[in-house]
């Protein structure tokens, strides 16, 4: 009995990986930042209808330092570290004599729940719903060697750099047409977005939000599973290599990480640079190349970021300035819901939805995440657990987890 309590136990606090609960605190910070101009305005509208939305100056400066430092970096970063968490999960239950498969699925189903009413009622940026799924997609992986796994990440980079390139065969002329018609069409329905997100009574807003944003991000799940899968294999691979885990082992290949990383980034950066500046221009394909190279970039500098924080943690000035990180990243399923209740309740509970600039939700980014330092720091003195985490934790191990601290010696040691 003694045993089959202790097997059924999440992981104590006592043996949380440190570096990873602030890598993913710094993680949703970017993701805050990612997402800020998601929340304010119709973004998912103008890039259904290719209508590019004009900034003045100091916001095309912004769009152009989010676009090089922010954009699609820390999706890439959260990513990597499910499948970090993913493979620590497993291979402890492993450890324990539990029914892995069945336990992981348990939890994977749960956070599908979790991420399909964050969807539904409110919000169409959800990244829950499909890191369920492809999360599935892991157990294929598990037991894999390293060698399989790198040949099928080598497999996904050769078919996006292809799928980026082919995209640039297209005749210029059509596409500027195509876009033309589309920006035509498409401009009613951003004022009808944001109408209805500043008027409409919540049911409008339900229905409204379920027609033109819940069913298109639905049928584009099968190809946001590949993208998470493929940074999903990136993590698993770290975790097998105890990247995390043993880090003084494998300092040495951090820093070449770190190094590669850092020189490839550089030419896809510059590149977005001088398309954003003007430097070069391609005319209609400006937007594309932009997007291709943030979508490159997002690989490289992720993985710098990464490294960079595990090579400065070992330093004491370092590791007391980035703790705080480690909280927020305690109660990460907590805080990134709270980050779309929060800022949902602002944009729409306001009427600001689509009038506020992109300096200004920089500006309440920072206030936000200062917030959620400040209430993670509160919540964890007192909670083994963040709020969703102990709902989704009990509902993993089909029972109540004890949630107040003191517990949590009496329960490792019973």
């Amino acid at each position: 009995m003694k045993s089959n309590s202790l097997e059924s136990s999440p992981v104590p606090t006592s043996e949380r990986i440190a570096s990873l609960d602030i890598i993913r605190g710094f993680a949703l910070f970017g993701i805050l930042f990612v997402n800020m101009p998601l929340f304010q305005g119709p973004r998912l509208i103008e890039e259904q209808y290719a209508i590019t939305p004009e900034l003045g100056t100091v916001d095309q400066f912004l769009r152009m330092l989010l676009d090089v430092f922010i954009e699609t970096k820390f999706f890439a970063i959260f990513s990597l570290l499910f499948g970090v968490g993913f493979y620590i999960f497993m291979k402890r239950a492993e450890e324990k004599g539990r029914n892995f498969k069945l336990l992981y699925s348990r939890r994977l189903i749960v956070l599908a729940l979790f991420g399909f009413l964050h969807l539904v009622f409110f919000w169409y940026g959800d990244i829950l719903l499909r890191y369920a799924l492809s999360g599935f997609l892991l157990f294929f992986f598990y037991k894999r060697k390293e060698k399989t796994i790198l040949l099928w990440l080598a497999s996904f980079v050769v078919i996006l750099i292809g799928l980026l390139s082919f995209s640039f065969f297209g005749s210029t002329d059509s596409l500027e047409q195509q876009i033309s018609i589309l920006s035509t069409e498409g401009a009613p329905k951003v004022e009808e977005a944001i109408y209805i997100y500043n008027y409409g009574a919540y049911y409008e807003w339900l229905s409204y939000r379920f027609t033109n944003e819940v069913i298109p991000v639905l049928k584009n799940i099968p190809f946001a599973i590949i993208t998470s899968l493929f940074y999903f294999l990136i993590g698993l691979y770290a975790a097998q290599k105890g990247i995390f885990i043993n880090f003084p082992l494998h300092k040495k290949f951090i820093k070449r990480v770190w190094l590669y990383s850092l020189l490839i980034s550089i030419p896809f950066s510059v590149g977005i640079i001088v398309i954003h500046m003007g430097v070069l221009d391609f005319g209609i394909l400006n937007d594309q190349l932009i997007e291709s190279f943030v979508l490159i970039n997002g690989l490289g500098l992720s993985l710098f970021y990464i490294t960079t924080i595990l090579l400065i943690l070992g330093k004491g000035k370092w590791n007391k300035l980035l703790h705080p990180l480690g909280y927020v990243g305690r109660m990460a399923l907590t805080n990134y819901i709270v980050q779309t209740l929060i800022c949902v309740g602002i944009f729409t509970g306001f009427g600001i939805f689509g009038g506020i600039n992109l300096r200004l939700g920089i500006v309440i980014s920072f206030i936000i995440f200062l917030f959620q330092i400040l209430y993670s720091l509160l919540w964890l003195k007192y909670f083994r657990f963040g709020p969703l985490e102990w709902i989704w934790r009990s509902l993993t191990y089909g029972r109540f987890q004890h949630i107040k601290l003191m517990n949590e010696k009496s329960k490792v040691t019973s």
